[in-house]
């Protein structure tokens, strides 16, 4: 039976059993593998390093108001149209998403709206890209610069702060 340790190199005589005790008493086998999976880990980890860094460049590009934590309560479609946005109109400041207080049956409470400050555009250029994304549904603008949008099923474009000076119209596109 062949063992490592009968390997003899150039004219080197083979390993005996006094030349041989370093290999019995080296490193456990159980350790090799051990620090076998970690340089497997790593290299792995490192070599996704570069895919992590651009799978949310959008995301980067948000920011958020101290009552808003994170995106965490949107459901994944109201996550997309987020990105989608970002990638258009440049950063945002997300003043609202599911929590706090909202009308009636309002898409925030499912999830589905953000209400946002545009940074590097007007209000009113936000408001109209945002109306160029599939996937919005509502799509409205607030007198104080804030924008409303929603991936609700209805197709609704409206204006103002309150509900009898509020402008609405619906979007000729229909899903």
């Amino acid at each position: 039976m062949f063992s490592p340790c009968d390997l003899s190199i150039g004219n080197a005589e083979p390993l005996n059993q006094t030349n041989r005790w370093w290999i019995e008493h080296s490193i456990s086998p159980f350790v090799v593998r051990s620090v076998m999976r970690c340089i497997v880990a790593a290299v792995i980890f490192t070599a996704s390093l570069p895919m992590l860094a651009r799978a949310e460049p959008a995301i980067e590009q948000v920011s958020f108001q101290p009552q808003v934590k994170s995106l965490r309560c949107l459901k994944p479609e109201a996550v997309a149209m987020v990105r989608e946005l970002v990638e258009k109109i440049g950063p945002i400041e997300i003043t609202s998403t599911c929590g706090g207080r909202h009308a009636r049956n309002s898409q925030h409470y499912r999830g589905k709206a953000i209400d946002f400050r545009p940074l590097k555009t007007s209000p009113r250029k936000a408001a109209a890209i945002a109306k160029t994304i599939d996937n919005v549904g509502g799509v409205g603008s607030y007198s104080n610069g804030l924008v409303h949008v929603d991936v609700g099923d209805r197709r609704l474009a409206w204006f103002g702060k309150k509900r009898a000076n509020r402008r609405v119209a619906y979007n000729s596109r229909d899903r």
